[in-house]
């Protein structure tokens, strides 16, 4: 699982908690948590599904309530906002959330850090619906969190959302099935024209260093490899510090584009290594 749940997990944990919830959390995990949990890893599922058991504990509010809260709160918190930008600033509605978020989790499937993130499946009955049919299929049964999170789709876009679950796997069918309405609110969420056209020069700029990047074959390139092809390439310096790049790479890492080495034993800020991810999955060998 993506260190970026684990990491907002316990943001959430701080932030809906006062006290010392947060620190019972760790003890009662104990050497199950590293001392420094880091987006950009990848983390085993069993610690966090211990976690929240462990939180719940603590706290004494079921796990289901946690689990629906956390989602709802993954979607709208800051660090999510920030570090999948080049999602958000693609998508103007909760609909278009979701949709974007199936198709990140597909992405994401595809780079070598063995991910497995949910894979949805949508029905809608036109482009321009503000309903859609959710199908989800997943071995980790979080249909709360799934919940929490189309909550938090429409929170974010100042919508309002009826969910109506038609089947569910903790109940024994095969698939939790959701049919979704959204609708617009009376509060409508505006960004500001400066807002904006700092979000489309920001998605302008990953999308230039995503064409820079070497494939898989390439071997990756380092940041400090990156600013200096930018730098022949004539591009101004105070355009390519590198706490600039960095942000950009992380924002298409997140979007399930740019494969790094974070993963790799002994890997540091210094020598990670970044690389296109493809963007399509291999033929199966029946198919070749």
């Amino acid at each position: 699982m993506q260190g970026l749940i684990f990491v907002t997990w316990e943001k959430y944990l701080s932030e809906r908690f006062s006290g010392s919830v947060l620190r019972e959390y760790r003890d009662k995990l104990g050497n199950a948590l590293p001392t420094a949990l880091l987006a950009s890893r990848v983390y085993d599922d069993s610690v966090l599904l211990t976690g929240v058991a462990a939180a719940s504990n603590i706290t004494s509010v079921p796990v289901e309530i946690l689990l629906r809260e956390f989602g709802r709160y993954f979607i709208t918190n800051g660090l999510t906002r920030h570090l999948c930008a080049y999602i958000l600033t693609q998508v103007h509605s909760g609909r278009e959330l979701l949709l974007a978020m199936h198709d990140a989790h597909q992405q994401m499937s595809r780079l070598p850090d063995g991910l497995t993130p949910p894979l949805f499946q949508y029905t809608t009955r036109n482009k321009n619906s503000n309903e859609l049919t959710l199908i989800y299929d997943s071995p980790r049964k979080l249909c709360s969190v799934l919940i929490g999170a189309i909550e938090g789709a429409a929170e974010r876009y100042g919508e309002q959302v009826h969910i109506f679950e038609r089947t569910c796997m903790k109940r024994g069918n095969s698939v939790s099935r959701f049919e979704i309405r959204f609708s617009a609110s009376s509060k409508e969420v505006l960004e500001t024209r400066e807002q904006s056209e700092r979000h489309q020069a920001k998605q302008h700029f990953a999308q230039y260093i995503l064409s820079l990047l070497p494939n898989n074959g390439g071997g990756g390139v380092t940041l400090a490899e990156l600013q200096k092809t930018l730098a022949l390439r004539g591009i101004q310096q105070e355009r390519i510090r590198p706490a600039l790049l960095l942000e950009a790479l992380r924002h298409l890492h997140y979007a399930g584009l740019v494969a790094t080495t974070a993963n790799h034993a002994g890997d540091d800020l210094m020598h990670r290594r970044y690389w296109r991810a493809p963007t399509s999955d291999p033929p199966s060998p029946a198919s070749l």
